[in-house]
């Protein structure tokens, strides 16, 4: 059994995909401790062809959408330990090695770490990524640990306990199991568990997706039912 799961859903990321793997596979982390999969949500390009180049596990999910994707990736890992990320995002070259240290704790069931923002705007990104290492440390205070999707890890244990993804979430699924996953152990905020992920889901129109992931923040954390949204909006 592997010490760890690395976990990628992937739909039509043959671009962004190879910096991400790049990352994944040049890890301070032993590579015969860990295995990589990526999960190909009905892409029609090269993704899973590059992910096989990595030496990637790729497995096949059916039902669009990047909730399902993640359940089934998360599901199929076979490591102690399931580690999660974006294509689009690259984790720092330490990321295995300080998830791994973290869980020798046997008290912790997840872990989350910092994001910095890669865009065109210098200041935006310095901006931005201060404002979610703060936001993200209030809600740890006030009690309301949770996830972000493209930084997170849990143990594989408690995770199968509590019954993995709730697929109605099919935005902020993250945020959710975090929650459920802090009530069987300790959801840790990690400052050496660092990743760079990209703009793109915010460039084209920034209120909207503003108020977007708002409404999902709120749905889930505060009134802990899944957030009313369209599945392709949040791609």
């Amino acid at each position: 059994m592997k010490k760890i799961s690395v976990v990628i859903s992937a739909y039509n990321e043959e671009k962004a995909l190879p910096k991400c793997l790049d990352a994944i596979t040049h890890q301070t982390f032993p590579r015969e401790k860990y295995e990589i999969v990526v999960v190909d949500n009905n892409s029609t390009d090269k993704t899973a062809e590059i992910a096989r180049s990595y030496g990637a596990r790729v497995i096949k999910e059916e039902k669009q959408g990047n909730t399902f994707a993640v359940a089934k990736g998360l599901k199929s890992a076979q490591g102690e330990i399931i580690a999660s990320t974006d294509s689009d995002t690259i984790v720092y070259r330490n990321w295995l090695e300080v998830i791994y240290k973290v869980f020798q704790d046997k008290r912790v069931v997840g872990a989350t770490g910092n994001a910095f923002i890669h865009s065109k705007n210098s200041l935006f990104n310095s901006f931005a990524g201060k404002f979610y290492k703060y936001f993200l440390k209030f809600n740890f205070l006030i009690g309301k640990a949770h996830f972000s999707g493209f930084n997170f890890a849990v143990r594989k244990s408690v995770f199968d306990q509590i019954g993995g993804i709730n697929e109605k979430f099919i935005m902020s699924p993250d945020i959710d199991l975090g929650l459920r996953m802090n009530k069987k152990g300790k959801v840790v905020l990690v400052n050496d568990m660092n990743v760079v992920t990209s703009f793109r889901r915010w460039s084209n129109n920034p209120l909207d997706a503003f108020w977007t992931y708002l409404k999902g923040y709120l749905w889930s954390v505060w009134l802990r039912r899944p957030p009313p949204v369209k599945q392709n909006v949040i791609r």
